[in-house]
């Protein structure tokens, strides 16, 4: 099966996940505690997207559940999941770990504890959302660069020791969160942060949600263009410094830019784990090494990962919206343990 997908040429590869992520995204507007059919969700997105009236076979609470509630969930979930796909792919290349990403290594918690400090220091109500958004960029950045430093200091191949250092990071990071929720409770807004430390879309406003977006999109099409330099970081400095590139400068640019990625996708959804590390080490398993083929791949199965998973929460039991971030720790804790029992964690189809 793997055989047949690496041969199949990347366009079609790209078209066939591109249109079932789509009907994914319609099947997520339609299903719900309130089923609308798909020429309904049609009228409705037409409608707003129009400016005209809702056809009168429409009720007007089908069409807010749709525009209102699910619209921006599965935007925002896609977002999330192609942002977390994109920003693991990029750390993997970084630090030359396969198992390197943003949960686990400490970066989300960085992020969630700077934007959890921002709300409890009286940034974001006398700033706004976008002091939550630079306290978790700045957050996510002093993560990266710890990391940095920690990675510059072992053997390439040593991936225990990142995986223990990086959870360490999160640790402390996540503690000093949950205490900074604990006092500031029944402070203004700090609530809300509670919803950070589980991971959760259900709170997704479309504005915010279609800027989120935006900047994932933004940095696709980035790194698109990155793709022979992230190549040569799996390869190592011994090979880029001969063909003429200093991989240094990349790797500080990758570092902002993966910062800031993670510092918007935690602002709007909070702590979700393990997208970063199963997509593209699944990806990369069935495609190859290869980052011109493994990035569009990656960040499709992202989208089409994390859609799904808010979709399972929202029907399997009825009544309850289990957080995105708690049903994708249900699904990828597991795996993730097996790679550690397997030892099945490599770059392009060798064991390590």
């Amino acid at each position: 099966m793997s055989r047949t997908i690496r041969r199949m040429p990347l366009a079609i590869l790209t078209i066939i996940l591109t249109v079932l992520l789509l009907f994914s995204c319609l099947l997520g507007l339609k299903l719900g505690y309130l089923s609308v059919s798909l020429s309904g969700i049609v009228s409705i997105l037409a409608s707003h997207l129009s400016g005209s009236a809702l056809p009168s076979d429409i009720a007007m609470g089908a069409a807010d559940a749709v525009w209102d509630l699910r619209l921006p969930r599965i935007l925002l979930a896609l977002a999330v999941g192609m942002g977390l796909s994109l920003s693991g792919m990029v750390m993997q290349a970084m630090f030359r770990n396969p198992m390197s990403d943003p949960y686990i290594m400490g970066v989300s918690s960085g992020a969630s504890l700077g934007a959890a400090s921002a709300v409890f220091f009286g940034a974001g109500a006398v700033f706004g959302v976008s002091a939550i958004g630079c306290g978790a960029f700045l957050g996510a950045l002093v993560l990266s660069l710890i990391l940095a430093i920690a990675a510059g200091r072992v053997a390439p191949g040593d991936s225990s020791y990142l995986l223990i250092f990086g959870a360490a990071l999160a640790a402390v990071c996540g503690g000093i969160t949950s205490v900074l929720v604990y006092i500031g409770s029944n402070a203004t807004g700090m609530d809300v942060t509670l919803y950070w430390l589980m991971g959760s879309v259900s709170f997704a406003k479309l504005l915010p949600t279609l800027s989120a977006l935006a900047i994932v999109l933004a940095f696709i099409i980035f790194f698109s263009t990155q793709t022979r330099i992230l190549n040569l970081m799996l390869e190592g400095e011994e090979t880029a410094v001969p063909l003429g590139r200093q991989l240094l400068p990349f790797r500080r640019l990758y570092l902002v830019m993966n910062a800031l990625l993670m510092g918007s996708l935690v602002t709007q959804a909070g702590l979700i784990g393990f997208v970063g590390l199963l997509v593209p080490h699944g990806c990369r398993m069935v495609m190859g090494a290869d980052h011109r083929k493994l990035l569009p791949v990656s960040v499709l199965s992202g989208g089409l990962m994390t859609v799904w998973a808010d979709i399972l929460g929202r029907i399997l039991i009825h009544g309850v919206d289990i957080p995105l971030g708690v049903s994708l720790s249900l699904i990828g804790a597991p795996v993730f343990l097996g790679m550690l029992i397997r030892r099945s964690y490599h770059f392009g189809g060798e064991g390590a």
